[in-house]
């Protein structure tokens, strides 16, 4: 009876370490890489709006790099060209920067946690919210109409 429980104790044991030593399923795994090309924005379609707006993420690193923001407002009006850069961590958390410095720093254009990256979808929440901000599709190209 003894070493029953005593086998019964080291059983109980390697179980409960087994399941407390397990990884947090919450945890997302974050791949920086798949920022990389073409993000229009895709606005509610309940909403008229002729605007287009389209980011295109060059990586210089595994967490920064340079955006090319174009926005048009009306198709024959051609594109605004905006040159920012940025910077996400492995909790998905970016921070997009303008290239004008103000007291010796850049200033944040965007600050945001990116909800969900796949190969064809990127979500952007308010950080530290459940408030979607901005849902875009991966593109191929810059139509230059």
């Amino acid at each position: 009876m003894r070493k029953f429980k005593w086998l019964s104790f080291i059983f109980l044991s390697i179980t409960l370490l087994g399941a407390t030593s397990c990884g947090d399923e919450d945890v997302k795994s974050f791949d920086p890489s798949k920022l990389e090309g073409i993000w229009t924005q895709v606005f509610d379609s309940r909403i008229q709006d002729v605007s287009v707006v389209k980011y295109v993420f060059y990586p210089e690193t595994s967490y920064s790099g340079r955006i090319e923001l174009y926005e048009s407002n009306w198709p024959d009006e051609g594109w605004t060209v905006t040159d920012l850069h940025y910077r996400v961590g492995e909790t998905a958390h970016m921070n997009i920067f303008t290239g004008k410095e103000h007291d010796g720093q850049t200033k944040i254009y965007i600050e945001c946690d990116i909800h969900r990256l796949t190969k064809n979808e990127m979500v952007w929440y308010k950080t530290d919210s459940q408030e979607e901000i901005a849902r875009f599709k991966k593109d191929t190209k810059i139509d230059n109409n």
